[in-house]
């Protein structure tokens, strides 16, 4: 995560208490997911693998060793084959602070600014994601470890009778966003550029949030309407389940664009878009208030005086 905006003193997940499971969504290939994700509408991070003839991609790697432990304990539950590959979609700790605990022979797999943040950033980030988890997490006991690849565009392995691709459709929630597609299953994993399902919405906890219209809308079109998606911390969701942040993200732009025009302030424009209508979700005013009507605010403004200067 980023140090771009305070959290509240409550985490967002016990990162203590999570139990992960594996669910096949087609013959070798899985979804891994917290034990409460059908129960909440935010849980702990969501993860995947797929298993080839000649070995196992994981997406995602966890917060820490005892998560990443739990994880590769279910690609082992289903396979003894190695695990050749592991691929971060960010970088996000809770995404790939566990890369450390798996086999000095399988191939991390980051977009290069992923790689660049971690390599510069990582004890920064550290200490940002012990204030937001909390101590005694397992954080502490963390080691960086980064790509041995990095993906720029798209790049397609094989594991052996089945392919697994890669891609970077643009910014979403961080300039090095990955989605991992599994074309014969029709299953994709997402990250955090959706965190998952209505009635979740957005972080926008780099702004940009032009830039995520853009880059949900391409994921939206590249899909398939049967697939499968395994969105940053929620349930399987379908392509069609995109169009609700799209829609809030849509309304959230024209409702500052309004208030900026109307010559509000930050403040203000916090009191005017309240967009209650999507207040369902239980962390609304965190990531409605907190963090995405400021950061709309920002990136318009300064789109705004761009030309004058």
């Amino acid at each position: 995560m980023t140090d771009t905006h305070e959290h509240d003193a409550t985490p967002p997940w016990d990162a203590a208490q999570v139990t992960l499971i594996s669910k096949e969504l087609a013959p070798g290939v899985f979804a891994v997911m917290p034990d409460d994700v059908f129960d909440k509408d935010h849980v702990a991070t969501t993860a995947g693998f797929v298993i080839g003839d000649k070995g196992v991609l994981v997406v995602e790697s966890m917060l820490n060793g005892d998560l990443a432990s739990q994880l590769i304990g279910l690609v082992r539950r289903e396979t003894s084959k190695p695990i050749r590959f592991l691929v971060n979609t960010s970088y996000h700790g809770d995404h790939a602070y566990g890369n450390f605990l798996f086999p000095d022979s399988t191939v991390v797999i980051q977009h290069p600014a992923t790689k660049k943040y971690m390599d510069e950033n990582f004890e920064n980030d550290r200490t940002f994601m012990l204030t937001l988890m909390g101590r005694n997490k397992g954080i502490e006991r963390v080691q960086p470890r980064t790509a041995d690849l990095t993906v720029a565009d798209k790049v397609s392995i094989d594991l052996g009778n089945r392919i697994v691709e890669v891609h970077h459709f643009g910014f979403a929630q961080t300039p090095g966003d990955l989605v991992i597609w599994e074309p014969t299953a029709k299953v994709l994993w997402v990250g955090n550029m959706i965190q998952a399902p209505s009635p979740a919405l957005p972080w926008l906890l780099e702004g940009r949030h032009k830039d995520t219209i853009d880059t949900l809308t391409r994921v939206r079109d590249f899909l398939p309407d049967d697939a499968t998606i395994i969105p940053g911390h929620g349930r399987p969701m379908r392509p069609a389940d995109i169009e609700f942040p799209l829609r809030y993200l849509r309304e959230l732009d024209s409702a500052v664009r309004l208030a900026i025009a109307e010559g509000r302030s930050v403040e203000a424009t916090l009191e005017a878009v309240d967009m209650h209508h999507y207040g369902e979700y239980s962390l609304f005013d965190w990531a409605h208030c907190t963090v995405n009507v400021p950061a709309a605010y920002q990136h318009l403004a300064e789109a705004r005086e761009a030309p004058a200067r």
